[in-house]
């Protein structure tokens, strides 16, 4: 099992006796159904006060996860919940999380802040004593993250869906002459252009952020786009990449390319980072007079 079902797995699954979800049986241990929870009161009136002050306390980590792990394609008990909902309707913002983390750059952005919700709830619930009663409650809160009506555990699925929607907006903008999109930003230890003799060999101290960007240019006359700096946010600290890697290969850099009048410019520009940094990152396109940055994504520890 995956380190983190987070505490559903360590505290809820394993301390309940018998107790686990349909996607946890498939990897060997004993199937209990998820609970109908039609016919479970969840709304915490079953509940002791120190048990309510538990769930008021945790409920944004364990809403978050469940969002997150269900939008990133891991197990979850959302994503068990989801599949016995086949056929009925299910949260409208949580299904558009679930289609942004098709893009990379925001699907790192999106494990990022899921490593955070775990590792908080995990803190928090290192000596958590649970009963089926408490089980219940929390699994049927999951379900209701699904609800199309708000609740007050999907509220959390729009709260989030709005700071990613504002990522993925500040992806495009008009840059000087150039209308610039980020169409994605991509991390890899190499860069394999089809070509052994302009590919990019592996740096054990570095790895390679991968820039996809449509330039159109929206003057009347031709302009030469430039590739421009990467910006790397760390404890408060801006660290500045300003070289691309030249790798000729088509479909790689710009290489003194004027482009005319509304023609379009899709490119990738690679930039080598240094291991030992991590955060997030942003893009300003060359020929800037605005320091205009476009959002790129959050490069994890190496």
């Amino acid at each position: 099992m995956h380190r983190s079902r987070f505490a559903l797995a360590l505290v809820t699954c394993f301390a309940i006796p018998g107790f686990a979800s349909a996607a946890t049986a498939k990897k060997g241990i004993t199937k209990t159904e998820l609970p109908d929870c039609s016919a479970v009161t969840f709304d915490g009136s079953n509940l002791t006060e120190e048990e309510n002050d538990y769930f008021f306390s945790n409920q944004k980590y364990i809403s978050t996860t469940e969002i997150l792990r269900f939008a990133l394609g891991r197990d979850s008990i959302l994503a068990d919940f989801y599949a016995r909902r086949k056929g009925t309707d299910f949260n409208a913002d949580v299904l558009k999380i679930k289609d942004l983390a098709k893009q990379k750059g925001l699907a790192l952005q999106m494990t990022h802040d899921l490593a955070v919700a775990e590792n908080a709830h995990i803190e928090q619930n290192k000596n958590r004593k649970w009963t089926r009663d408490t089980g219940d409650t929390l699994f049927c809160r999951i379900d209701a993250i699904g609800d199309t009506a708000t609740n007050s555990y999907n509220t959390y699925a729009a709260s989030y869906l709005k700071g990613l929607q504002a990522k993925h907006e500040a992806m495009h903008g008009q840059v000087g002459y150039f209308d610039v999109t980020v169409n994605d930003c991509t991390i890899s230890k190499s860069i394999n252009t089809g070509n052994r003799y302009s590919a990019v060999k592996p740096d054990p101290d570095a790895r390679f952020l991968t820039v996809n960007a449509t330039f159109k240019n929206t003057d009347n006359e031709s302009r030469l786009p430039l590739e421009g700096s990467l910006f790397i946010s760390k404890d408060g600290k801006d660290f500045k990449f300003d070289t691309a890697e030249t790798i000729m290969s088509d479909g790689y850099g710009i290489r003194m390319r004027s482009l005319n009048p509304l023609i379009k410019l899709n490119t990738n520009i690679v930039y080598k980072v240094p291991n030992e940094l991590s955060g997030e990152v942003y893009w300003k396109p060359g020929r800037n007079p605005e320091d205009k940055k476009l959002w790129c994504t959050y490069l994890p520890p190496a």
